[in-house]
């Protein structure tokens, strides 16, 4: 494995950058201060570089868990390049490491060579590295190359029509059949959903009311709930059919649809063991997922849990990032009123999300 170095790095060929990419990539040096400022576009070059791609276009997408790049060969073909480093330190976490990283991407290769799912599959370097690795004093950057996608964030009115619920469920369950195969050494690198990560959650969340994000009334329901779903987790025997691997944040947000009407799920940056849930969809969804594998539905309060468990997480995620505060501040108190406060009544929420 070749570690760069930022002064190391020299560009003896001209290299072009599409108008929106310059001027993206500049917004970003300009906002990002500091260290941020070794991503420039002679470093792109030479990580495109590296994975064979020629002649690239690199236009910036954003900064949140990771830096993200589209970038456009010259023999037509279309990547997404991902710079694992978060927006803050506190959403770092062991997806961001290189043994982490290495088995995502051991994963994805993995996955797009035998399943029918249409995936990002990883390309690898020349050398045959999956990661490249760049390095500046005592900061060290993994950065990723993956094939790119077509397609647009799935949306609500996609959802209507029973077929496509029919289809997701499937190809979760496609996804979870895949995931009951795979084997990996180095899985205890990946995040974990499991009782600790739902308690660490409530510890994460009560920094929000000292700051005013959240009420302290606020906070107190979120604890309850979490209590109360892991209670109930408590109970669940563990077994392959409850406990595996999992996307880790399967939603909306991270599965594209294209103009075709293919669907296919997008970050697994939190892929790792966690438990067997479908987190968003509904009847048909559920019926499509355990007729795929001959069982009966989990008990709904778990499934309704594990929903609360994914957007809790996405708070307490994203509680440092200044982009997301103002959004959350004002849904939390809705939050807990809508939702949490019913299911600790015992009243059936899985409709209201």
């Amino acid at each position: 494995m070749k570690a760069w170095k930022v002064d190391e790095i020299r560009i003896s060929e001209a290299g072009r950058f599409s108008p929106s990419g310059i001027s993206s990539q500049t917004r970003e040096l300009e906002d990002g201060g500091g260290e941020s400022k070794i991503v420039t576009a002679d470093v792109l070059h030479v990580i495109a570089r590296s994975y064979g791609i020629q002649q690239p276009v690199i236009t910036y997408i954003r900064h949140s868990e990771n830096r993200t790049y589209r970038v456009d060969g010259a023999d037509g073909g279309s990547y997404l390049l991902r710079i694992h480093q978060p927006v803050k330190d506190s959403m770092a976490g062991p997806q961001h490491t290189f043994e982490g990283l290495l088995v995502e991407l051991d994963m994805l290769e993995q996955l797009a060579k035998g399943s029918s799912l249409l995936v990002q599959a990883p390309l690898r370097q020349t050398d045959g590295e999956l990661i490249f690795v760049l390095k500046q004093g005592g900061e060290t950057l993994n950065c990723s190359m993956l094939t790119w996608l077509e397609g647009r964030d799935i949306q609500r009115e996609d959802t209507a029509a029973p077929e496509m619920a029919q289809k997701l469920g499937t190809q979760v369950a496609k996804l979870h059949a895949f995931f009951k195969g795979y084997k990996y050494a180095g899985l205890k690198y990946r995040p974990s959903q499991d009782l600790s990560y739902n308690e660490r959650l409530v510890q994460t969340i009560k920094r929000g009311a000292p700051v005013g994000l959240f009420a302290n009334g606020d906070v107190l329901i979120l604890e309850e709930t979490i209590q109360l779903v892991n209670s109930r987790l408590r109970w669940l025997e563990i077994t392959e059919d409850t406990w595996g691997l999992i996307h880790g944040d399967l939603g909306m947000g991270n599965t594209l649809i294209n103009d075709e009407g293919e669907t296919s799920f997008i970050d697994f940056g939190f892929f790792g063991p966690g438990y067997y849930f479908p987190s968003s969809h509904r009847n048909v969804f559920l019926d499509s997922y355990y007729e795929y594998f001959g069982m009966e539905p989990y008990d709904l309060q778990l499934v309704e849990g594990l929903m609360l468990i994914a957007i809790i997480g996405f708070y307490a995620f994203e509680l440092e990032n200044e982009a997301y505060q103002d959004w959350m501040r004002e849904r939390m108190h809705k939050l807990c009123r809508d939702l949490c406060r019913p299911y600790l009544a015992g009243e059936r929420i899985f409709y209201k999300f």
